[in-house]
């Protein structure tokens, strides 16, 4: 389950969704658009008062890496588009390994400059 399910999911959607595959096909069919349905009206109705909550709240919001999001994101993936998240997961952090490099040699540079003019 994602985060927004676990959120979301209340016991007797669980219940209902578990009993989908023990009734007739067309049963089914009725059960899986009403659970969405009250899915979707439980979303709907927690993302309403978590905005009038918050503002009320002088909170800001929870400010995540982009490779922190993509490795949560990866955990509900498989195959190729997992690859394509790893691969994009590496090249961020070979970009940020090559900022904080630069960034050590600038301090360097600006340390000997000190140092000679010091």
């Amino acid at each position: 389950m994602t985060p927004l399910d676990r959120m979301v999911a209340e016991d007797q959607i669980q219940m209902l969704k578990a009993a989908i595959p023990y009734a007739n096909p067309r049963a089914q069919a009725m059960l899986s658009i009403f659970a969405k349905t009250m899915e979707l009206q439980r979303t709907i109705q927690m993302f309403s008062q978590a905005r009038e909550l918050s503002m009320m709240s002088s909170r800001e919001p929870v400010k995540t890496s982009p490779i922190e999001m993509l490795q949560s994101i990866s955990q509900f993936t498989s195959g190729e588009m997992r690859e394509n998240l790893n691969g994009i997961m590496n090249a961020m952090t070979a970009i940020q390994m090559f900022q904080m490099y630069q960034e050590d040699s600038q301090t360097t540079e600006h340390e000997k400059e000190d140092d000679w003019n010091g």
